[in-house]
């Protein structure tokens, strides 16, 4: 019995790395923002100045989203979409 063995090619999927550093920038900007932003939400909090909980409240959505396009980023190069 002869067995026919179709060879199967796989598409090799590359990362693009420009696009991945990107992403990693992103997230690192992220972090920043996902620290600071909770310590001066206590600190306004604290002190009852509500400057500081409004800036901080911009921190937090600002980490949001760059943690949100930082991923949307390194996905688009890992999957070369």
């Amino acid at each position: 019995m002869v067995l026919f063995v179709k060879q199967q090619n796989f598409i090799k999927m590359r990362t693009n790395k420009e696009v991945l550093a990107k992403g990693i920038k992103f997230m690192a900007i992220a972090l920043f923002f996902m620290f600071s932003g909770p310590f001066l939400m206590h600190l306004g909090f604290k002190l009852r100045n509500f400057l500081t909980i409004g800036i901080a409240g911009i921190f937090c959505i600002t980490a949001i989203l760059l943690t949100m396009k930082g991923l949307h980023t390194i996905m688009k190069a890992l999957f070369n979409d």
